[in-house]
């Protein structure tokens, strides 16, 4: 008999990581306080911030939802703003800064397929078409004035490799 409910279980498991890094940066800043010496401090100092930035990239990572596949990462549209978080890192464009949206089929082991963002700034994101939430990047793209379906249409159903304009600011 568990004391603690499935979904309880399941987020202590996902954070998991996060508290076990948490744990040792507190007892190592303790150590770092208490320590006597000039060497001692500095050990236990270097310490305590080598695991501050790791705790900082677990909380990115377990940030994530748990069916993220880890290699295409996910992307959220958010107050008319596209991010694509992957492998702990985030891009960000503005859907008011967009210039080129592009769909690009790559001919690796399997055609692969990604969307293309690039806005006035000369930023480019490469989301695969694979990374979790696609949907709402779909849904914001369509609601662009101009954007092309049938590009849409070909660019999904290629079996070649090639590179497909869906909209472009005018």
């Amino acid at each position: 008999m568990s004391f603690m409910r499935p979904s309880v279980k399941r987020l202590l498991i996902h954070w998991f990581e996060v508290i076990i890094i948490c744990l040792a940066c507190l007892i190592f800043g303790y150590l770092t306080l208490q320590s006597i010496g000039r060497i001692l401090p500095l050990i236990y100092g270097a310490i305590t911030c080598v695991l501050l930035f790791l705790m900082f990239v677990a909380i990115r990572k377990a940030r994530l939802p748990v069916g993220v596949n880890i290699k295409s990462g996910f992307v959220e549209v958010d107050e008319r703003q596209i991010t694509y978080f992957n492998l702990g890192q985030s891009w960000s464009i503005s859907l008011d800064d967009l210039v080129l949206v592009k769909i690009e089929v790559t001919d690796k082991k399997d055609l692969s397929v990604y969307w293309i963002v690039s806005d006035i700034f000369g930023s480019v994101i490469r989301i695969p078409t694979s990374a979790k939430g696609n949907e709402s990047l779909f849904d914001a793209i369509l609601a662009l004035k101009g954007v092309v379906f049938e590009q849409i249409t070909l660019s999904m159903n290629s079996n070649k490799p090639g590179m497909f304009i869906i909209w472009k600011k005018i």
